[in-house]
């Protein structure tokens, strides 16, 4: 009698023998002795076999006869136990020594894998092997590739694959993990080595949690080698584009992907395999903390940065990412900062820059707040590897640069006036070692860590080497009398003995022509910005033929400024050709250095009252007593009270501009306007020489820019009101020798309870309005 238990029974012992040994029994010889469970049998056993092809991607065994039973491989020497896995080339056996009693594994070729070219493959890899002595890479005990088929014998891992184990694990234990691969792959890469296939269940964890690497089949060092190879997601994007060489960072990528995946249980890239290659390229993953909000960000930042699209932008070793990690380990603040960083807040900024717009727009919010909101926003966009002005963080690393830097320019000054001034250096050979030699070594070295993506240091050696330049060059020409002046010469900005006219120009020119390329080369604002300074410095040297000296004499502020005006222009010109160009980091400066100038320009031309005279002769003198000690004062005073109005409306212009650039240009102006326009005043006061009634107008005026900060809705114009606020009742008390007179102190406190009371009025009105 059939039942269904005896069927069960028969195709559970098929299985469980397919299963372990990898062969097919007999369904005639299981049913010998109940012929009548043939049928039946055979129907489970097809359907068994269907199935495992459809998930193995072998082909089932023939319907209605004997299956074609897959025998285990017999290797000289050894017992074969069981089949333990599979390759892309080979597959792996468990095996027992039968002269020294020890397991082993075995990998051999697949069948339909042992043409010449594959089998080179296998046996390059297990050269590759061969050449490690490290616990965490698998030995080689025996190659056998004349035998059928080429085998290689290696050590037996007892243990589980990565992948299946890292989930349990605590996120300290796989970062420990994580800093061992790393070590074997370094030692792997000091031979020669890029493994160039790795992932999860190419490593295995021993009973201990000790990792071991298998697998080095697509191992190689050529860096055309290795292209379209590999697993999915697990491949570097230089490793998708034959054009592009190969080499220990493509490895250093695929431990950010384990890493990752460690982390968040996935991998970081799915979909089918044109997604994949696509999200490779475009190198966008998901931060682990959106995933798993438990990840550290140390360990987030260390895997992220492993797998940076650029490879410049990597870890340029694995030892350095297995640094990194022992850092985590050890508590202690990680190098990692992956770029990806910067692009998602970048992404994520803009919406909220659009929305500050339609606040405005709307008039939800003022003025004066949407540009402190847009600074605030600006600030998360500041590139960390450009001046610590402008980074967002302060790294001791970062600070002891730019104080190199500083000392350095210190130190060159100093021997400058030891060399020229006091007389104290003889010959060339002290400038060249004290100030020639660090120059060529500082550019060399900025050089090359520039290639090497170390901009932040990089910048900060080419500042310091620009300091160095035109010092250095000044000794030059003196040693050497190269464009040296006669003494004597007339028109010189400094005595002949120290430094000619023409060896200023040709230095300040040499300086802010290579100050000038490294800034299009870096493209920061550091190097940009001392480029500005080292013009304005070329445009003074160039002036010093023209009768720089005697204005400097004569007190002729005005001749100067006239003569820089042009300067102060091609800022503007520059910063409006850059910013067209997309040149951010050189207009910014530009801008900023021509608003800066127009305020100094604009000062030096109205002292002693010159600005007037260049007016056609205007003058106040009419209204000013006959008794001053200075006749010029009026004027003077007026040219910078309206020069104030001027650096209000220029960047009021200029705030009404689109441009990011501008707007530190029109802050400066805005912020100096109110300043400028009180500022006169109160020293006209000061004098006491004018009318007392002049005592009160300041007083008014500085009381009129408090209340216009309402109106312009201006910060600056509060501060400024009251800081002359209160110098103008200083002054009124000082002038009439009211100090010891109570009655003005009680009129002021009078004057301060009656503002008190007119501001809870107002707000009184402004809460029932609302």
């Amino acid at each position: 009698m059939t039942t269904t238990a005896d069927i069960e029974a028969l195709l559970a012992t098929f299985v469980e023998h397919h299963v372990v040994h990898g062969e097919r029994l007999d369904v005639r010889e299981l049913c010998a002795a109940r012929p009548d469970l043939l049928a039946p049998l055979q129907a489970l056993v097809d359907r068994y076999l269907s199935i495992s092809a459809t998930l193995d991607g072998e082909c089932p065994g023939g319907v209605g006869g004997p299956p074609a039973a897959t025998p285990l491989p017999s290797f000289d020497g050894f017992q074969t136990i069981e089949r333990i896995g599979a390759g892309g080339m080979g597959e792996v056996y468990k095996l027992r020594d039968l002269r020294l009693d020890r397991v082993v594994a075995a990998k051999v070729i697949r069948a339909e894998r042992r043409g010449l070219a594959h089998v080179e493959g296998f046996l390059a890899e297990a050269r590759a092997l061969a050449l490690f002595s490290d616990r965490r890479i698998v030995q080689v005990f025996d190659v056998r590739p004349a035998s059928d088929p080429p085998v290689i014998i290696m050590e037996f891992v007892d243990g589980f694959e990565l992948g299946r184990l890292g989930p349990s694990l605590e996120v300290a234990q796989r970062a420990r993990v994580m800093a061992e691969v790393c070590d074997a792959i370094e030692h792997a890469h000091a031979l020669g080595l890029q493994h160039r296939d790795l992932k999860p269940s190419n490593i295995m964890l021993d009973a201990r949690l000790s990792p071991r690497i298998l697998d080095f089949g697509l191992s190689a060092s050529d860096p055309g080698h290795g292209h379209l190879k590999g697993t999915l997601p697990y491949v570097a994007p230089e490793q998708l584009d034959p054009s592009r060489a190969i080499d220990e960072r493509t490895d250093v990528y695929a431990l950010g992907v384990i890493l990752y995946e460690l982390l968040c249980g996935r991998a970081p890239y799915s979909g089918t395999d044109g997604e994949i290659i696509a999200q490779i390229v475009d190198g966008h993953p998901r931060l682990p903390v959106e995933i798993d909000a438990s990840v550290p960000e140390a360990v987030q930042a260390i895997a992220l940065t492993a797998m940076e699209r650029d490879p410049a932008l990597r870890y340029q070793s694995a030892q350095e990412m297995a640094a990194d990690l022992r850092r985590y380990l050890s508590g202690r603040p990680v190098l990692a900062r992956p770029s990806i960083y910067l692009q998602t807040l970048g992404a994520r900024v803009r919406p909220h820059l659009d929305q500050i717009g339609e606040w405005l727009r709307l008039r939800l919010i003022y003025p004066h707040e949407a540009d402190r909101l847009h600074a605030a926003y600006r600030t998360l966009d500041a590139r960390e590897d450009d001046w610590i002005v402008g980074s967002r963080a302060l790294s001791y690393s970062r600070i002891a640069l730019y104080l190199g830097a500083f000392l350095l320019l210190c130190g060159s000054l100093f021997y400058f006036f030891a060399a020229r001034v006091y007389e104290q250096v003889d010959g060339l050979a002290g400038p060249v070692v004290v100030l020639g030699l660090p120059f060529v070594g500082l550019n060399a070295a900025a050089h090359l860590l520039y290639r090497r993506d170390r901009k932040a240091v990089a910048v900060a050696f080419y500042l310091a080497a620009v300091t160095l330049l035109p010092l250095f060059l000044l000794i030059l020409f003196d040693e050497t009398g190269f464009l040296g002046a006669v003494p004597g010469t007339p028109g010189q900005l400094f005595d002949t003995d120290v430094v000619s006219n023409r060896q200023l120009q040709v230095t300040t020119f040499v300086a802010s022509a290579w100050c000038g390329l490294l800034a299009f080369r870096t493209r920061t604002v550091a190097l940009s910005t001392v480029f500005n300074v080292l013009a304005l410095l070329l445009a003074l040297a160039a002036l010093a033929d023209v009768g720089l000296r005697a204005w400097l004499e004569e007190g002729r502020w005005d001749r100067l400024a006239l003569h820089l005006f042009p300067l102060a222009f091609a800022y503007g010109v520059m910063g409006a050709v850059s910013e067209r160009a997309g040149h951010a980091w050189m207009a910014q400066p530009a801008y900023l250095g021509g608003a800066l100038l127009l305020v100094v320009l604009l000062e030096m031309l109205a002292l002693h009252g010159r600005a007037f005279e260049h007016l056609g002769g205007l003058t106040l003198n009419a209204l000013q007593p006959g008794n001053v000690s200075d006749p010029a004062l009026l004027d003077t005073i007026a040219a910078m009270t309206i020069n104030g109005a001027i650096f209000y409306a220029v960047g009021a212009l200029l705030h009404r501009q689109p441009s990011e650039a501008v707007r530190p240009a029109a802050h400066l102006l805005l912020g100096v306007a109110p300043f400028a326009l009180l500022h006169p005043l109160g020293y006209l006061v000061r004098t006491t020489e004018y009318s007392p009634r002049f005592d009160w107008v300041y007083l008014a005026f500085a009381l009129g820019v408090v209340l216009l900060s309402h109106r312009r809705q201006r910060r600056s114009f509060y501060y400024a009101g009251l800081l002359n606020v209160g110098l103008a009742l200083y002054w009124i008390a000082a002038g009439r020798e009211w100090f010891e007179w109570p009655a003005w102190a009680v009129a002021i406190v009078a004057a301060g309870l009656a503002a008190l009371a007119a501001g809870f009025a107002l707000d009184c009105r402004e809460r029932t309005r609302r």
